[in-house]
């Protein structure tokens, strides 16, 4: 190699890959893309459906225009940001408009007790507001109903701060037996996450409070959706599976949330300088026995056996009227395990029975606070009520104790069926005493409100709220049959004093019965109701409805209009001229009113065609059913409720091929459908086919005993197999379950006259004919 000469130098391996390799960014900018990107996106996304619309309000009301100006109104789907849509219920449709300065505005909080179940119509705030005007000097006073059924403390501290801005003057707790089974309870959350009031906060921050948690709520329900039919209101039974032990250590925890709870509802009124009036919780121990009990753990089996032969023996010996045998039963079993509630319930009924009623009074609240299925408030969650309210006395608290004053008008003074309807909700003369306590305890802690010392006795005022809220015989007796048939269900049903409450609601619903049908309401009574509040929407839907059944469809149509013109959105109006314009024939106009965009709980034309059909079919109206159900099935063609309408429709018109078609695709879309089961069985007894027709109803039964459809489906199919005893027994079962089946008692008094059984075959007819027999004359058509 010359001096002249370039030698070629190989790289260094080493340096070159150490210039090429890509700068690393710091390990801390690494994780916070990391961290911050998805988050970003999630953000942006949030933001994108918000710019698009998606979503409902978040609000429990919303600005609505009505004649030019704003008022506000709830929202009928406030309570899907916190349950399933199966399990959500409505609030009561408010109107907010703006309030004037002698208004006095009243805001009641709470759940089905509060909000008036089983008929809002004559519930608590109704009842509160006419007390009120009623005594009122130079002021109005206005109840708004923002209690919701199933909800509980989490809901109703978020519903209080939406009332804030509506320029509350006093709010009114009347909650705590939701605590449990309700939103964000014990049941639905691990201990640990349970714990942690700032979780539950986070969770439904997350799915009420974003578009994004909206549309992954809506998403899943979709999904659900695709799978089967979709699920219904089921009640209490929807929370069957949710028992808690009284010893369970989230119940700490609840009780601490719900303390939380209700002094954060106490600083929003503070915030928007209105009075808070706590309510003590009335809960039925008397006349209901537990839902729920469990047995003591780590008993040997000798030891539960011999519980049970002493517990069976007390039963025995209680049934036969024996209480003091009986008594000495169950303190055996009481030696062996005393945590059972049912057992402490059936110990204080004898007691009760004879006579040692301070020694039945505690052991009644003992058993309701060891039902495991707690729907019911309980010891402890009445102690936080008022330890709350006495904490807070310097806040503007006040406590109503309804306890107390409905125990002054109860029996030796436990709580029970004098002024309850089941477990914790208040018949008419329940919520007029609570509405009555209430009143005196604002008249105390408003005294610039002007209230005036009642001059009237509380049976003048009992009076007074029957006539204005049109409560007859006939509310009497519809309410009654609206509370029999919940408890034929469970968790009624499984109560052990279930047969005998029955029977007692059996016989009153038929010394009810009799005496709407030998008396019927006057006219006048009607209008004196209307004219004391002329645009009452549960008033104007009743007087209209007094006038369909008379026939009198154009004076119906004209009344519902005309309140219609003063409260366009008012839906529950709308629904009843939608009825009128059915039962006259005008199906365009029922469907014209009941998709109106003057009101923003506005079918669509499927919801108002299910609306129509069901109508229909509930009066015979076959034919225009079957038009209905026709136009639904094209819209919705796995609809099981529409098919299985047709196939009723299509043996009214005796095409059994399309009746089995529109049932064979039921029972593909949905094997387990128990009306496709009972419309099967029908359709083999029409094919005079009992025996296979018996079969399709003994597997409905199977399915669900508690339906008087089976029952009476394999009653019947029983008889046609010469099967009387067996017929009889499912016959029976069926009027048990639907006291006012007419056929049901033609059949049994057929029955046990073929049975050379004469005496309960007059029974029957009797029953028969008691129910068979109406007070309303018939219709006459458009006048």
């Amino acid at each position: 190699m010359t001096a002249g000469d370039v030698m070629e130098r190989k790289p260094d391996s080493k340096h070159t890959s150490r210039s090429v390799r890509p700068r690393r960014f710091p390990l801390w900018f690494r994780l916070s893309v990391a961290l911050v990107g998805p988050l970003l996106f999630l953000l942006l996304l949030e933001l994108a459906l918000r710019l698009v619309g998606y979503g409902q309000p978040s609000g429990f009301f919303f600005p609505w225009s009505v004649a030019g100006q704003t008022v506000h109104l709830t929202n009928a789907r406030y309570c899907e940001h916190f349950v399933a849509k199966e399990l959500s219920r409505a609030p009561e449709a408010e109107v907010l408009a703006e309030k004037d300065a002698s208004t006095v505005r009243i805001f009641v909080l709470g759940g089905s007790a509060a909000y008036g179940d089983p008929d809002v119509a004559f519930g608590f705030c109704r009842q509160l507001e006419i007390l009120l005007n009623a005594h009122a000097s130079h002021r109005s006073f206005e109840v708004i109903n923002a209690a919701v059924t199933a909800m509980n403390s989490h809901v109703a501290r978020r519903i209080a701060r939406d009332c804030a801005s509506h320029e509350p003057d006093v709010f009114i707790v009347y909650m705590g037996n939701n605590e449990i089974v309700g939103p964000y309870g014990p049941p639905t959350l691990p201990e640990g996450l349970y714990a942690s009031r700032a979780f539950i906060d986070l969770c439904i921050a997350a799915k009420k409070d974003t578009r994004l948690g909206q549309w992954i709520d809506r998403t899943g329900q979709a999904i659900r959706a695709r799978r089967g039919p979709a699920k219904k209101w089921m009640g209490m039974e929807a929370f069957l599976d949710s028992h808690i032990a009284c010893d369970d250590p989230k119940l700490r925890s609840c009780y601490g949330h719900f303390r939380e709870n209700l002094r954060e509802i106490i600083r929003t009124a503070q915030s928007c300088r209105a009075r808070t009036i706590l309510c003590t919780v009335p809960t039925n121990i008397r006349s209901c026995a537990p839902f729920g009990s469990r047995r003591a753990d780590g008993l040997a089996n000798d030891r539960l056996g011999e519980w049970d032969h002493h517990f069976q023996e007390g039963r025995q010996q209680e049934a036969a009227g024996n209480f003091e045998g009986a008594l000495g039963a169950y303190e055996k079993a009481s030696a062996i395990d005393e945590g059972h509630a049912d057992l402490a319930f059936c110990r204080a009924t004898c007691l009760y029975a004879l006579g040692r009623v301070v020694e039945a009074g505690p052991l009644f609240a003992r058993a309701r606070d060891l039902d495991t299925l707690r729907f019911r408030a309980d010891s402890a969650m009445e102690k936080v009520i008022r330890e709350v309210a006495t904490t807070n006395a310097s806040r503007g608290v006040s406590l109503c104790d309804l306890t107390a004053v409905l125990e002054e008008h109860s029996r030796n003074r436990l709580l029970g069926d004098d002024v309850l309807l089941d477990h914790v909700h208040l018949n008419f003369r329940g919520n007029f005493l609570a509405a009555l306590a209430v009143m005196r305890t604002i008249r105390e802690a408003l005294p610039e409100v002007g209230l005036s010392e009642p001059e009237r006795t509380p049976a003048e005022l009992l009076t007074l709220c029957r006539d204005r809220l049109l409560f007859t015989n006939r509310e009497m007796y519809d309410l009654a049959m609206v509370m029999y048939r919940r408890k034929t269900l469970a968790p009624f049903a499984g109560q052990i004093t279930h047969e005998a409450e029955l029977q007692r609601l059996r016989e009153g619903l038929f010394a009810l019965r009799r005496m709407v049908r030998d008396g019927a309401v006057a006219e006048e009574v009607f209008l004196h109701a209307v004219e004391q509040a002329p645009l009452d929407s549960y008033l104007n839907a009743r007087y209209g409805q007094f006038l369909l059944d008379r026939g009198r469809i154009g004076e119906a149509i004209r009344r519902y209009e005309q309140v219609l013109q003063s409260r366009p959105h008012d839906m529950t109006v709308r629904l009843a001229l939608a009825r009128a314009y059915a039962q006259g024939g005008m199906k365009d106009q029922a469907i014209d009113a009941l998709m109106s965009r003057e009101s923003p709980y506005r079918y669509d034309r499927k919801e108002a065609l299910l609306m129509l059909g069901t109508h229909y079919a509930q009066n015979g109206r076959i034919a225009e059913a079957a038009t209905v159900y026709e136009e639904l099935h094209k819209m919705a063609p796995r609809n099981v409720d529409v098919l299985v309408n047709l196939a009723a429709a299509a043996s009214h018109r005796q095409d059994y091929v399309a009746m089995k078609r529109h049932l064979d695709k039921v029972l593909q879309i949905d094997p387990a459908s128990i009306q496709g089961r009972i419309n099967m069985g029908n359709y083999y007894a029409k094919q005079n086919q009992p025996a296979e027709a018996q079969r399709w109803f003994a597997e409905a039964v199977e399915a669900d005993p508690q339906n008087y459809l089976t029952h009476i489906g394999l009653g019947i199919q029983s008889i046609r197999l010469d099967q009387l005893d067996k017929g009889i027994e499912h016959v029976s079962k069926a009027v048990m379950l639907k006291p006012d089946f007419v056929e049901g008692y033609q059949i049994l008094a057929a029955a046990y006259a073929q049975s050379g059984d004469a005496e309960r075959a007059r029974k029957h007819a009797a029953l028969r004919d008691l129910f068979a027999s109406g007070p309303e004359p018939p219709s006459r058509g458009i006048q």
